[in-house]
């Protein structure tokens, strides 16, 4: 337990490892020592483990068991089907191009549909045969590629899941699209009520990294298309549409938002070019072309800081730290804390694996066009995760424990006094080497981030807004 003071000057009582924190009014404090009356709720809160007497406290941590990857498959609650290789764009800074170097090579082939079924019916057997039955739906995410370049995988796709309906699930299908093919096939995509990510890096000077095999802009291709769905479909284009805009350097987060929310009253995702997997050869070219969010930000006048406060980098860990606190603390029953000690409870029952790295699986499923499996579509093929082949799912367990094992123990000494616990970004098996960056890092204090709510109320509002039960 620790007393943290804001830039405010208000005074916190915040315990990391339960996620509590209570405001202590300035009335309660003396020269920085505590009112008796705190003096005594703190006894109070330490009796029953929502808090620990002990300054420094470190963190212990827990490999990965069998158990937790089988807990994850039941539990996951995304399939991405990679259904095509192919592309009908040759965008410059692709994640399969010219830059990376950790990836299959392009074969212009498309998914075998009895890997989609295979995979189905497998994690529907499972949900079947398993006490655990998972969340309460389970997202069905077409990528590619471009996935409308085998557009009759994904019709048969939605045909099989209607015809062979899992029992408590409720089917929700996504796409990510270039939308170069999007007024062909927009009328099944909004009969089934598909959720469209819409890749669109801002104007046509912004958007001039993604052409045509030829060369040409595919900006006027794109931008008819998806004219096409907002004026054919109003409702579902502002019910189901989003945008999602790379940063480069041709564009910025200001261009990108103003632009397409001017056109379709949207703001998009702002990501930056994907770091890992950079060719040697290639690094220099790419560092010209990389476009930094933080130094965008740091940039901004403090009015832009604030139209564009949802799409700062610091917003994402603050949601983090969020979920991992205030959220876990706020989520506890009451009687289960005053039934037994809390802390012990914690400490013997919910031991973390080091850093914030997923589960395998346990968020989503991604299936490469050849069948491999992977834990999320941003990992590179250095490792082998397991496969779909002969109608059977393999899943390769021992590999992923002594892999995933193995990087955990050189995390772990790190991870056990890192005040970056609950707000932990890094992937162990996306930067391999990532614990020489942690080990001479030095996180953001929780300072920043109670000062920012204090001063923002509203976006923790809205974060708690967002909550939803699986």
């Amino acid at each position: 337990m620790e007393i943290i003071t804001a830039a405010s000057g208000n005074s916190y009582i915040y315990e990391q490892r339960t996620g509590y924190i209570s405001l202590v009014p300035s009335s309660y404090m003396s020269k920085g020592t505590l009112s008796s009356y705190y003096s005594d709720k703190i006894k109070y809160l330490t009796k029953f483990g929502l808090i620990s007497n002990k300054s420094e406290l470190e963190f212990k941590y827990k490999l990965l068991e069998k158990k937790d990857i089988t807990n994850a498959l039941i539990n996951t609650h995304q399939i991405i089907f990679e259904v095509t290789d192919k592309c009908n764009l040759n965008c410059y800074y692709c994640g399969y191009g010219h830059f990376y170097d950790n990836y299959n090579a392009r074969k212009n082939q498309d998914m075998s549909f009895d890997s989609f079924k295979t995979l189905y019916n497998y994690l529907k057997d499972i949900w079947i045969t398993s006490n655990n039955k998972g969340c309460t739906y389970l997202r069905i995410s077409f990528y590619g590629g471009e996935p409308l370049c085998n557009f009759s995988f994904i019709k048969k796709a939605v045909d099989y899941v209607k015809n062979n309906p899992i029992k408590n699930k409720r089917i929700v299908y996504s796409m990510t699209t270039n939308a170069v093919l999007l007024e062909q096939y927009m009328d099944f995509l909004v009969k089934n009520n598909f959720e469209i990510l819409i890749s669109l890096d801002g104007n046509k000077y912004n958007d001039s990294y993604r052409v045509f095999k030829n060369g040409n802009s595919s900006f006027d291709t794109v931008i008819s298309n998806i004219d096409k769905l907002y004026s054919s479909y109003p409702a579902y284009f502002i019910q189901n549409v989003k945008f999602n805009s790379v940063l480069h350097n041709r564009n910025s987060v200001k261009d990108a938002n103003t632009f397409i929310f001017k056109r379709y009253q949207k703001y998009p995702m702002t990501n930056e070019l994907n770091v890992f997997g950079i060719a040697m050869s290639k690094r220099d070219d790419f560092m010209k072309m990389f476009h930094s969010k933080t130094k965008e930000f740091s940039l901004m006048t403090t009015d832009e800081k604030k139209e564009y406060e949802n799409q700062s980098p610091f917003m994402h860990n603050s949601e983090k730290w969020v979920f991992n606190t205030c959220m876990k603390t706020y989520s506890t029953s009451l009687l289960d804390v005053l039934s037994e000690s809390y802390l012990t409870h914690q400490t013997s029952n919910n031991i973390e694996i080091p850093t914030k790295t997923c589960i395998p699986f346990s968020r989503k499923i991604f299936v490469t066009v050849n069948g491999s499996l992977f834990p999320c579509e941003r990992i590179g093929n250095e490792f082998y995760f397991g496969k779909i082949h002969d109608g059977q799912v393999e899943i390769n367990f021992e590999g992923i424990l002594n892999i995933y094992n193995q990087l955990f123990t050189k995390y772990a000494n790190i991870c056990s006094k890192c005040k970056a616990k609950d707000f932990c970004s890094v992937c162990i098996v996306s930067d391999i080497k990532g614990y020489e960056v942690c080990s001479q890092t030095k996180p953001r204090n929780i300072k920043d981030f109670i000062s920012f709510f204090e001063t923002n109320p509203n976006i923790l509002r809205n974060i708690i807004k967002t909550i939803s039960i699986i």
